[in-house]
């Protein structure tokens, strides 16, 4: 058996790739494994980023297909909020592009990438894991300090570790790409409604030169294809004419994992929890998520401290970063979930003033949606009328 790795790296997402990047840069052995035979496949991902999350990347401008600067918010009824507009909201990208960049930094700095290999088996051994991994039909053994779970959310470390979020919530996602005019190049389309899309919302997004992205997510344990189905029919002038691809997607988590790190193991991204409640986007949050990962991993391999004890350094420096924001957006999510569809109509009426849209394309942003929300209801204090259960966050103290 070969000298033990440094650190393995379970999982070539952007979390994965880029924590073992970041490893490897501070001048550990690092070795990153991926199940897939090739990095980015099969896609789960709807591919819309803001700016600072591919300058977080480091990622190139090749892998953005187009520019987002807003969206209409479509609810069943047939009304449109249109918000946005006056400057860049977000990118639509090439996602798998965006993981096989990530993954040749990673190599790059010096880690060492194996594909095709899933983890099988895990057992602790003289202060080491030994790791078992099976690759081309036959089991090898790879030695470790250090493991870190960026498997997903189906995270094989994950489970090993009997890691738990503090409540267990998820949506399963489908998407297909599609040749399809959209009705504005620069404007996604959202779709909400409790028949639409329950617990979650659809999406439709212009990826340029007549392509689009469309897709639907649930919470109801039905197949979210019947929705996607019925969200085509129920918007029929929109999706007039498409041309459907392949279908792709996926379960997202939507809740943290309560303790994601254990003596010689941390988990990121899906495999932590780290998706943003409201939107179900990862990549930004996992993207942080890798940069504190990466930090105390280096440190606790430079002080030979592989102890939960040190370890918990990451979740703390994740926490004090994106902690307040996921509270706020935990609590976002619940409001959303006791809404029916008229009181939906209801907000979309509301937020609908010229005032209000300015703020909304002024201050939007998918990364951090709470501050926008806190001064919409300063200027328009009815919408806390919609508010009827008990909140988490002490959202007080900013309302003041």
């Amino acid at each position: 058996m070969s000298a033990p790795y440094d650190a393995v790296v379970v999982g070539a997402g952007p979390a994965g790739s880029a924590t073992a990047r970041d490893v490897a840069a501070a001048g550990h052995s690092v070795l990153l494994l991926e199940e897939h035979a090739l990095i980015g496949e099969p896609l789960h991902c709807s591919g819309l980023v803001t700016p600072r999350t591919l300058a977080m990347a480091g990622a190139s401008d090749a892998i953005v297909l187009n520019e987002i600067n807003g969206a209409f918010v479509n609810l069943a009824s047939g009304a449109c909020l249109p918000i946005g507009g006056s400057g860049l909201y977000a990118k639509a990208i090439d996602r798998v592009a965006l993981d096989r960049e990530l993954v040749d930094q990673a190599q790059s700095r010096g880690a060492r990438l194996r594909t095709g290999s899933k983890l099988v088996a895990i057992e602790r051994s003289d202060g080491l894991l030994r790791l078992g991994i099976l690759r081309r039909g036959r089991q090898e053994t790879v030695e470790t300090r250090l493991l870190i779970g960026a498997d997903g959310a189906q995270s094989r470390v994950a489970r090993w570790l009997g890691a738990r979020p503090a409540t267990s919530e998820a949506v399963v996602g489908v998407s297909v790409e599609a040749k399809l005019a959209p009705r504005r190049d620069d404007h996604a389309e959202v779709f909400i409604g409790n028949e639409v899309a329950p617990g979650f919302f659809g999406w439709l997004i212009p990826l340029g030169n007549g392509t689009v992205r469309v897709g639907v997510a649930t919470n109801n344990g039905h197949r979210p294809i019947h929705y996607l189905r019925s969200m085509i029919e129920t918007f029929p002038a929109l999706f007039a004419g498409a041309e459907f691809g392949r279908l792709f997607g996926g379960v997202i988590p939507l809740t943290l994992v309560r303790r994601p790190f254990a003596d010689n193991v941390l988990l990121v991204g899906d495999a932590a929890g780290q998706v943003k409640p409201t939107s179900g986007g990862g990549i930004y949050a996992s993207l942080v998520g890798a940069g504190h990962c990466a930090r105390v991993a280096g440190e606790a391999l430079r002080q030979d401290d592989l102890s939960a004890r040190f370890l918990r350094r990451y979740h703390v420096g994740w926490q004090g970063e994106m902690g307040e924001e996921f509270a706020r957006m935990e609590d976002l999510r619940r409001i959303f979930l006791s809404l029916s569809d008229a009181e939906l109509e209801r907000i979309a009426r509301l937020l609908g003033s010229p005032r209000l849209r300015r703020l909304i394309a002024r201050e939007g942003d998918i990364d951090y949606p709470s501050p926008l929300l806190l001064q919409l209801v300063r200027l328009r204090p009815a919408l806390l009328s919609f508010v009827r259960i008990g909140l988490r966050f002490p959202w007080h103290r900013l309302l003041r």
